[in-house]
């Protein structure tokens, strides 16, 4: 693995989107949504929390279960974001941006646990 959390791709990845999630999200918050607005803002920001968590695991079954949090994270700010759109709190374009930049983390995050998999799975037959 990289030698700091800021080199890993999918944490870069992870926080540029939770930074984007916010913008969007404060362009379009009305107090009548602040609730959702907070949510939505939340669990984006709990994605590349849950990566660094990931980075900081000592043993590869400690990360691949935080990086499956990130996973359930990024799968719940999907939908959220699907509802806001829905709801029209959110433009039709800013969601087409902000789905496409999670598809691409949801790539990167896939790729770290098919590693973590094969490790685990190595570590096993070894025993």
């Amino acid at each position: 693995m990289s030698s700091g959390v800021r080199e890993l791709r999918v944490w870069q990845e992870s926080v540029s989107l939770a930074g984007d999630v916010i913008r969007g999200i404060r362009q379009n918050m009305r107090r009548e949504t602040k609730s959702v607005s907070d949510a939505i803002m939340a669990t984006a920001i709990a994605v590349g929390s849950h990566i660094a968590d990931g980075y900081a695991g000592h043993t590869p079954p400690e990360q691949r279960d935080s990086y499956m949090a990130a996973k359930r994270a990024l799968l719940r700010l999907e939908t959220e974001l699907a509802i806001a759109r829905h709801a029209d709190l959110i433009p039709a374009g800013s969601f087409t941006e902000l789905s496409a930049r999670a598809n691409q983390v949801a790539r990167l995050l896939g790729g770290y646990l098919v590693y973590l998999d094969r490790e685990i799975s190595e570590k096993a037959e070894k025993k």
